[in-house]
């Protein structure tokens, strides 16, 4: 019987996903014909004080606050606007994969993600008003506060002097599981609280970029603070920097299939992100001499744009099964009064983003003095409880989806997974042509230093002493024990066996950052070496990752910069 009933829920899901993503397709389509039709009375040569490429989780906020001074912004996109329903949490993994995604692919990897189809990672980046913030699972993670000691000395006082610029909140609903595994984390001595004020290490509850139970984008201050300073173009694609001498004078754009040019009196701000950023900036001639002079494309400033791309890696899904059903089940989330709670008073399980617990903690590898090295989630169902969903979104092969995920349809499973924060791998980003609408080359080189494996290891055996805790073996916690397939060979819960587990199940945390680096692309004005008036502002700019999940740090990053430009402090002299 239970089967059965299982069997009906997929049927169901899968039912509500077809209906969910038409709609979405459907409403892109609809607003793009709009926009052609009656929004598209863009005109050729205009002139601005600031043009901001891209509207994602810094570009919004830093047009936004450009534009409250009174200054002239345009603010090219890409993607569209959002339509409604898309700011339910739950529905989060559903807009992956559909119009509003980028849906980048990396390069087959050679030491990692053999589990995954050609071995090549899925990469979702919002391509959208909002941007990833669009798309992400919400969690707000200040990180650690040696992340900015280097180089965002007043990380703090940002956040403090900007805290009413965004919204976040605690859960609004939460599995019992929740407080199981924070109960587990204290029998092993680790500290518990709001991790977000102490800027240490430790666990807490997960909160959200949400606001009365709905998603919080960064497109929303856009909403709130439009005025006539700001322009928005939406399927706006750039496509080159125009630059005379070493001075940033335009944007060249396309825009339902039309080119135009802007131009730009005070500045020219780059914040499309770790992958769109640096392909717009080599498409135009910046970034490095070997790769850019093979494409046919004129060299005007060689720096290593592209490179030292880092991303936070995560293993170990499905690892972990329950004789109690405490998680977030499909009933709940199918149940017709989840939907009435959601609808009418912003609770229930349709408010989950599904991160409930995550914390950071030092691995035995790493120096206690340091940052951690380690963060540990919790999510509260399986891959194997969205059955093709998961599948299809992280790029998971049949031949291991069958051998592995679908043997578990029949037990509880709940994701306990750690994630390398700190990765000595690092990858680059290069064109593959130089045509705009060609994909990059997306190559992190997942797992290339050994020393990134051991460590991801040793939070698997973090995971496994939790397990050992009175609160999780009281729920029937325990090692899903099927060999995964590539690892038959090995003797399970081996290091060796854990070894090719993690190069088998690598995946992407979708925080890639790094490929305009401070100090080797942008300066701490994040002015671009050796130009005049062109500037990047996002992941890509990050010296390092943060010790979470990136989108508070890009968020405090974009209003550091705002108040840098409107204080005048990016005037530094040209490096």
């Amino acid at each position: 019987m239970f089967i059965i009933i299982k069997s009906t829920l997929f049927i169901f899901l899968s039912i509500f996903t077809g209906i969910f993503v038409f709609y979405i397709n459907f409403a892109y389509i609809t607003d793009t014909y709009f926009q052609w039709i009656f929004n598209n009375n863009v005109r050729d040569m205009q002139q601005y004080d600031y043009i901001v490429v891209g509207a994602g989780s810094a570009g919004a906020i830093l047009a936004s606050h450009l534009a409250e001074d009174k200054n002239s912004v345009l603010l090219l996109e890409a993607g569209g606007s959002a339509p409604p329903l898309l700011s339910i949490p739950l529905l989060a993994p559903i807009i992956q994969k559909t119009a509003y995604d980028w849906q980048y692919v990396t390069v087959p990897q050679e030491h990692s993600c053999k589990s995954l189809v050609n071995n090549q990672s899925i990469w979702p980046r919002g391509k959208i008003l909002g941007g990833s913030s669009r798309l992400n699972y919400m969690a707000y993670v200040l990180g650690h506060r040696l992340d900015y000691e280097g180089w965002f000395p007043d990380f703090l006082q940002t956040i403090a002097e900007h805290n009413d610029s965004i919204s976040t909140s605690e859960l609004r609903w939460h599995s019992n599981f929740a407080d199981v595994v924070l109960e587990a984390i204290k029998e092993l001595n680790h500290d518990v609280g709001d991790m977000n004020t102490k800027l240490d290490i430790g666990f807490m509850k997960a909160r959200l970029t949400m606001e009365n139970g709905e998603r919080w984008s960064t497109d929303k201050v856009l909403y709130k603070n439009h005025n006539h300073a700001l322009t928005i173009l939406t399927y706006a694609l750039a496509t080159k920097i125009l630059v005379n001498a070493d001075k940033a004078e335009g944007i060249e754009f396309i825009r339902f299939n039309n080119k135009y040019t802007a131009t730009a009196k005070k500045g020219i701000i780059l914040s499309a992100g770790a992958i769109e950023s640096p392909k717009l900036l080599m498409l135009s001639g910046i970034g490095p001499r070997k790769y850019l002079e093979d494409l046919n494309i004129h060299v005007i400033n060689d720096l290593p744009v592209g490179q030292n791309l880092v991303d936070h890696i995560t293993s170990g899904v499905d690892l972990v099964t329950l004789n109690a059903n405490i998680g977030l089940n499909l009933l709940e989330m199918l149940n017709p009064i989840s939907a009435f709670n959601y609808f009418l008073f912003g609770k229930g399980p349709w408010t989950s983003s599904a991160i409930e617990v995550l914390g950071t903690f030092h691995s035995v590898l790493n120096n206690k003095s340091a940052a951690p090295d380690l963060q540990l989630l919790m999510i509260p169902l399986g891959i194997k409880d969205h059955g093709i969903l998961f599948k299809r979104i992280m790029g998971i092969s049949d031949e291991v989806y069958a051998k592995y995920f679908s043997s578990l349809s029949h037990k509880n499973t709940v994701i306990i997974a750690p994630v390398l924060l700190h990765p000595k791998s690092s990858g680059e980003i290069r064109l593959r042509s130089n045509d705009p609408f060609d994909e990059p080359l997306i190559n992190p080189k997942y797992l290339s230093n050994k020393d990134d494996v051991e460590a991801l290891i040793e939070g698997l055996y973090f995971v496994k002493e939790l397990l050992e805790t009175n609160a999780l073996k009281a729920c029937g916690a325990s090692l899903n024990r099927e060999p995964f397939p590539g690892c038959e060979n090995e003797i399970f819960d081996t290091r060796e066996y854990w070894r090719c587990y993690v190069r088998h199940l690598t995946l992407t945390s979708y925080h890639p950052a790094g490929t305009c680096r401070i100090g080797d692309v942008v300066d701490t004005s994040f002015k671009i070496y050796n130009m005049t008036n062109l500037y990047v502002v996002d992941a890509s700019v990050l010296p390092s990752l943060p010790s979470g999940n990136t989108n508070a740090a890009v968020i405090a990053l974009s209003q550091k910069a705002a108040r840098m430009f409107r204080s005048g402090k990016t005037k530094e002299k040209e490096t």
